[in-house]
């Protein structure tokens, strides 16, 4: 092999190991995270009921899937606000829970469940708040992730 052919087998060379050697370091697009939805009656983003009846139950379905990690054991908490209650991405809400949900799912997966739900007084503009939460194996305990869905309804009189 001449001079010149070895240089620029050389330099392939270094390239692919430069290469192979930065690929775990890469940054790579796989985002991890946590979703939380709330579908109608007929599991479509659709038809929410806008009215119930006093303690008459409803159905409404959860959405939750894990694009976090490895396993990840997940609850959410349905409670029910107001206008006043406040929640957001760094703040869970104040208020009554009046159901829970719990699943475990493996990465990549997610589960559709049914919620049947009631609320035991009227009102009007109340808020209903779907709050994912994750079990946090260092402290034993569930966390807020900051992710939340509502729903407004009025509630009226049997």
């Amino acid at each position: 092999m001449d001079k010149e052919t070895s240089v620029v087998a050389l330099a392939i060379v270094t390239i692919l190991a430069v290469f192979v050697a930065l690929q775990p370091i890469i940054p790579t697009n796989s985002e991890r995270f946590s979703a939380i939805g709330v579908l109608g009656p007929q599991q479509t983003i659709a038809n929410y009921p806008k009215t119930v009846a006093k303690n008459q139950p409803f159905l409404l379905y959860g959405f939750v899937q894990n694009n976090q990690g490895p396993v990840e054991y997940y609850q959410v908490l349905v409670k029910l606000g107001n206008n006043d209650t406040i929640v957001s991405n760094t703040t869970s809400a104040s208020a009554p829970v009046l159901a829970r949900y719990s699943s475990v799912l493996n990465y990549g997966e997610n589960i559709t469940f049914p919620m049947n739900l009631s609320i035991n007084h009227n009102g009007t503009n109340l808020r209903l708040i779907f709050e994912l939460w994750m079990f946090n194996t260092t402290t034993s305990a569930f966390a807020y992730t900051g992710n939340w869905g509502q729903l407004w309804m009025n509630v009226t009189s049997t």
